[in-house]
């Protein structure tokens, strides 16, 4: 995903590079979201179609932080440096996925 992201901008004027980004990107970020998908069935089996809402409404407040803050990154770098600050948000909660990792659950007790 980073990889796309990231070829963006060299390819930005190249109507095959760019689709070729493009659709690396797409490809895992649509195979990412369903892995997440899973493992979140997976953690709440008890309430899958909150879990799934969840899951929804997650995915939604992130496509619109993008744009707010990709529309910022555009105003002040210009459009050469979307790519590069999209892949610093995904190294940023790759690096938050592996730190919530290493917390063990505690257990709740009724």
């Amino acid at each position: 995903m980073i990889a796309g992201l990231v070829a963006l901008v060299p390819n930005i004027h190249s109507p095959v590079g760019l689709a070729a980004a493009m659709g690396i990107w797409g490809i895992t970020q649509a195979a990412l979201f369903l892995v997440s998908h899973v493992r979140l069935m997976k953690a709440a089996p008890e309430a899958p179609a909150f879990a799934a809402s969840l899951n929804i409404a997650g995915a939604n407040l992130g496509i619109g932080l993008g744009a707010m803050i990709g529309g910022r990154v555009i105003d002040s770098v210009g459009l050469q440096g979307l790519g590069f600050a999209a892949a610093a948000f995904i190294l940023a909660s790759i690096l938050l996925a592996l730190a919530l990792m290493t917390f063990k659950p505690r257990e709740v007790f009724a």
